[in-house]
């Protein structure tokens, strides 16, 4: 079943995230110029694997809570309403801070664990600002 009503912001995780990927993925194309052709597939391969990976995962403010869902070969859906939701943290490092990316966390009362996590998102301080108003409104 597919996310569509309610939509606030939809996002994917910043494509630094998958950085490694993406570098083995142009080193290996780079080298196969020199040393091995076949490389070349292996190196398009890597850097297409991380981007289909990346794009696999999709995070969403709705109206009624947080989501994460997961669509590869696998399918997985993670819902929170805004009313469970008892704490939302931003974490970011040093280089992400630089970057203006981040990682959100969700808590709720029910559990001990962090329910939903937003990986590498664009501007995390303001998605925490949207999510913030609209548990305020519930």
């Amino acid at each position: 079943m597919k996310i569509t009503e309610g939509v606030i912001l939809k996002m994917h995780s910043h494509f630094l995230h998958y950085l490694g990927f993406y570098f083995v993925g142009i080193l290996a194309f780079i080298a196969s110029i020199f040393f091995w052709w076949p490389g070349t597939i292996l190196g398009i391969g890597f850097f297409l694997l991380g981007e289909l990976v990346r794009r696999a995962e999709t995070f969403y403010v709705l109206e009624t809570g947080v989501a994460r869902g997961y669509h590869l070969l696998s399918t997985s859906r993670k819902f929170v309403e805004f009313e469970k939701i008892q704490n939302v943290e931003v974490n970011q490092s040093f280089l992400e801070n630089i970057l203006g990316i981040g990682s959100l966390e969700f808590d709720t009362s029910g559990s001990h664990k962090i329910e939903i996590r937003f990986v590498a998102v664009n501007d995390p301080y303001k998605v925490e600002k949207i999510v913030r108003e609209k548990m305020a409104l519930k």
